[in-house]
């Protein structure tokens, strides 16, 4: 999942600059990169995973939630949505078949294949050094090796401030590990584009890999310019959060969440509170302390990047729409020299959202964990929805920036055997006990366990996540090696929209050129992609 040091989202941007450097000193092509997402470590295990995964009653639209600590075991309530005459996504149930989900789902090796493997060592170069994830990996090896008693994988966590440095080198030089896993998406295209990481076509029909068993959105993530380059283990995305107690106050329904911009425009400019100088008190709405540049243009209708065809996408009409509106929200809030002063106010592991001094934000699915609002924010009452969108666009929008990557580097001393061990760690059993830790939940890339009714049970108000991924209207990550690099020039312009020096128009069409110059640099010195 996408964790930190306080969980989802940490920012690697030195760790990711620093293995560039390493890269270019090597002779490899960099491209000036700021890693922008990540993932969260589990903070505890699962006692126990399910043998087969089965039919889900998934709730659907908004979900209401409110949050009771009762020591370290509280988790949040659920409340499914109710039907309303104005659309409100009814509590649908949808049954699906699963294979088996256990964490003893690997083939045991035959004795012929434990003859071959004899004495193989695969050294897993990980970032999950914080005793959760390293409990569960541990787990997850150990069932491994006991059923391939002629393959031994050790776990080799690496902690994230220097796991970008370390991955790099390694792979540059030839000295690095037999598999790895990332807690974050960014630099996997990098690396993929770079040759540092080996495609996995040629294991795909023996381990019985199927686009069919993995969620659109994830497919395209780990299948991209024409190759399988990994497997998620976990992937992660944003949705509506509102605080049912400031809403009430304000006179509006707390039950019912906006569903378009415009209603998310009018509650939020009747959410704001200033005092009688101008500053600022409570927050109704900030697209910018609250999810990301990507998410509120993909609720517009809009998107950076073509997968299909490799190209930027940058200037179109949707993109302008969207940094007007980041404008328009400017103009609300005073520019972004207030709203930076108002953020001061609190300090993590709060939030404004937590700390209800703001009125609508985002929230991500560990977030519903025991680690997360139970613990950080009891009193907290809650709704849980999907974003708005503009007219015109699905209510059910979404949009991911990735989350936890298996890949072979590039050199690995044993491919065939540490392919397999990677395509056991994006199998059901460790996915199902990878996401379904109770300190804080990530959404599964395979369908049949995140459908699967154990699952479900196993993860308390993750019902909203769910069904969006049933709207199958998720807009995927830019699948470009420059898209750390993109991130940081896209905020850059909407920070010149949002403080009025710059026209959205304007501000894009600067950053197009941007991409241009860039990704000549970048073909310059990698040729074939």
């Amino acid at each position: 999942m996408a964790q930190s040091s306080r969980r989802s989202f940490l920012r690697l941007a030195a760790a990711q600059a620093a293995a560039l450097g390493v890269l270019a000193a090597c002779g490899g092509a960099t491209g000036t990169g700021v890693v922008t997402s990540s993932t969260q470590a589990p903070g505890s295990t699962v006692a126990g995973s399910p043998s087969a995964a089965s039919s889900s009653a998934l709730a659907s639209g908004a979900t209401t939630v409110t949050s009771a600590a009762s020591g370290s075991s509280t988790q949040a309530a659920t409340t499914s949505a109710a039907v309303s005459s104005t659309g409100t996504a009814t509590g649908s149930t949808s049954s699906t078949t699963a294979a088996a989900a256990s964490t003893t789902s690997a083939t045991p090796a035959t004795s012929a294949q434990a003859a071959a493997f004899a004495g193989t060592v695969l050294e897993f170069w990980n970032p999950g050094s914080n005793v959760g994830a390293k409990t569960t990996i541990d787990a997850l090896i150990a069932t491994y090796n006991q059923q391939h008693p002629g393959v031994t994988v050790k776990n080799v966590p690496t902690p994230t401030d220097n796991n970008y440095e370390k991955y790099v080198t390694g792979m540059v030089s030839g000295t690095g590990p037999a598999a790895l896993m990332t807690f974050d998406y960014s630099p996997v295209v990098a690396w993929a584009a770079q040759g540092l990481i080996t495609p996995l076509d040629a294991y795909q029909a023996q381990l019985g890999i199927k686009e069919a068993d993995y969620f659109p959105i994830v497919w395209q993530m780990i299948h991209f310019h024409g190759h399988l380059w990994g497997f998620l283990q976990e992937f992660d995305f944003n949705l509506l959060g509102w605080n049912k107690r400031l809403f009430q106050e304000a006179g509006l329904a707390a039950a019912t969440p906006p569903k378009t911009t415009d209603e998310l425009d009018a509650m939020a400019e009747r959410l704001t509170k200033k005092d009688s100088t101008g500053t600022l008190q409570q927050v109704g709405f900030c697209p910018w302390i609250s999810g990301n540049t990507l998410l509120w243009t993909a609720v517009w209708g809009g998107s950076y990047y073509d997968p299909a065809n490799d190209q930027w996408t940058i200037v179109q009409d949707n993109n302008v729409k969207a940094l007007e509106w980041f404008g328009k929200y400017g103009k609300l809030l005073g520019g972004m020299a207030p709203v930076q002063q108002f953020t001061k106010q609190v300090t993590s592991p709060q939030t404004p959202f937590y700390a209800e001094k703001l009125a609508i934000g985002t929230l991500g699915e560990w977030e519903v964990g025991t680690n997360w609002i139970p613990k950080l924010a009891p009193a907290l009452q809650y709704g849980v929805g999907f974003p708005p969108t503009a007219a015109g666009v699905p209510y059910g929008t979404g949009q991911t920036g990735g989350g936890n990557v298996l890949a072979l580097p590039k050199d690995s001393p044993h491919p065939t055997e540490a392919a397999a061990f990677l395509s056991y760690m994006g199998s059901p059993g460790p996915v199902f006990r990878w996401n379904a830790n109770p300190g804080g939940y990530d959404i599964p890339p395979v369908k049949s366990v995140a459908f699967g009714d154990e699952f479900v049970k196993a993860t308390p108000g993750l019902g909203p996540w769910l069904d969006l991924l049933k709207q199958d209207h998720m807009v995927p990550a830019p699948t470009s090696p420059l898209t750390p690099y993109f991130l940081t020039q896209l905020n850059a312009a909407r920070n010149q929209v949002i403080s009025g020096q710059q026209t959205a128009s304007v501000a894009l069409a600067a950053l197009a050129q941007q991409m241009q110059a860039q990704e000549q640099q970048f073909h310059a010195t990698n040729p074939n992609w």
